[in-house]
């Protein structure tokens, strides 16, 4: 199969500025492959590829798909898409960005795949920074833009047993794709209702994934556990005089250095666990985290406003909102912009995000939010932006509650407003990001 040696072929991708078909695209480049590419529109992840000489279009070019050995596309993309149906005219193997990122995992000695419903990304990226920090011999696919190692990480230079490690997304069961040698379960909260119709159908298919490695990491409680049919090794924390210790098999084996939140202890926790399970010493990984720099849109500081700090965060279910409030309020009132994510999520948590956003204790002052951003889907303005707005102020009508009429005209109205908080929180995994641009060097 032409999969397994890549070098000379020719790989066209179809939405190579999503952060995971991207990530696929420089892993064939290193490969030895001829890479092309298009998306509706290029960005940042793409220069990479004008570096390398490889020929990416803003828009459509089905004279790209010649010639090709397969087309990889992004799960954005329909069955519509003049590239695709050209590909499949001619006959052009097509793959969807799953199925691709199964074939490439198949060259690797052990396949990491890191599934749940939140925290995803950021473990990911911890696993990979301590990899890299051991040199240990891997290539890692994050799901999102870590600072300091970006979306994808090659570093097979190294010695020994070759790594693949790699989100394994939940969205139509994408994750079962994967055939992980270590796999690891952060949290089953129920997600992505337009796949999952039922909290018992998302639970059913990550315990499949769950299943389907001699190796698990998962979570016990408020534990991390490492098990196999060698051994069985648990990971905790416990925060003390100031300090957070974490514990190996019930040993002290240092603290962690400045992790706020405890969604992001129970993150490092899982890294550790899981660089464990990959022969990485909990001592060195612990020490290895302390040099970990984060994830882009993730508590991700933008600038200021008159002193007061402009966060953006990714977070766009219910209980990662709960989770980031909890984390922001340590720094007085906020300031919130959300942007809802599908009409799908906000139609089936309409109740979840109404009592997160009106929840008095969330120290919550303002509250701004903007029309949804609908991906792929149609408007439903029964389950819109007014519609979560009336929601929330029916059950908090002390909170002030504003509806913008798009995202710019939030950017004025929050300057205007950040005074009267202590920070500013723009949430939300659309388009909202695109504003982090009026904060940047702010002063």
């Amino acid at each position: 199969m032409f999969f397994e040696d890549l070098k000379g072929k020719h790989i066209h991708f179809v939405g190579i500025n999503g952060v995971g078909v991207n990530a696929l695209a420089k892993y064939c480049i290193d490969a030895g492959a001829t890479v092309s590419g298009s998306d509706r529109k290029l960005g940042d992840f793409c220069k990479y590829f004008a570096e390398h000489g490889c020929k990416i279009v803003e828009g459509s070019d089905i004279s790209l798909v010649e010639g090709a050995d397969a087309v990889v596309f992004t799960s954005a993309i329909d069955d519509s898409n003049i590239e695709l149906l050209h590909a499949r005219e001619i006959g052009v193997a097509t793959f969807e960005r799953h199925e691709f990122l199964s074939l490439v995992s198949k060259n690797f000695d052990k396949v990491v795949g890191i599934a749940g419903s939140h925290g995803k990304t950021t473990v990911t990226a911890m696993v990979a920074h301590i990899l890299k920090t051991a040199n240990k011999n891997f290539v890692a696919m994050i799901g999102g833009d870590a600072i300091n190692l970006s979306n994808y990480v090659n570093n097979m230079s190294g010695g020994g047993k070759k790594f693949f490690v790699t989100e394994a997304c939940e969205y139509r069961r994408h994750m079962l794709a994967l055939d992980p040698s270590v796999a690891v379960l952060l949290n089953t909260d129920w997600d992505h209702p337009d796949s999952y119709p039922t909290r018992e159908s998302i639970e059913e298919a990550f315990a499949e994934f769950l299943k389907k490695a001699k190796t698990k990491v998962f979570a016990s409680g408020n534990s991390v556990t490492v098990e196999n049919e060698n051994e069985k090794a648990t990971f905790e924390y416990e925060d003390k005089l100031g300090e957070t210790r974490v514990f190996f098999d019930r040993e002290y084996t240092g603290t962690f250095c400045d992790m706020r939140g405890e969604y992001q202890k129970k993150n490092a926790l899982f890294a550790l666990a899981t660089a464990y399970a990959l022969g990485v010493q909990p001592r060195y990984a612990l020490k290895a985290l302390k040099t970990f720099a984060g994830v882009k849109r993730r508590f991700e500081k933008a600038g200021e406003i008159d002193g007061v700090p402009v966060v953006f965060d990714f977070a766009h279910h219910p209980t990662e909102i709960k989770n980031l409030l909890e984390r922001a309020k340590g720094f007085g009132k906020i300031l919130a912009v959300f942007q809802p994510h599908t009409y799908s999520r906000t139609k089936a948590y309409m109740t979840e995000f109404a009592d997160v956003f009106a929840m008095k204790s969330n120290n919550i002052g303002t509250l701004i939010i903007l029309p949804t951003y609908a991906a792929r889907e149609q408007k439903d303005e029964a389950n819109d932006s007014d519609a979560l707005a009336g929601r929330i102020m029916s059950k908090n009508a002390e909170l002030n509650v504003y509806l913008a009429k798009d995202n710019m005209s939030s950017v004025e109205f929050v300057k205007m407003l950040a005074k009267s908080c202590d920070i500013v929180l723009f949430v939300g995994a659309g388009d909202i990001y695109d504003l982090k641009s009026c904060f940047d060097m702010q002063k």
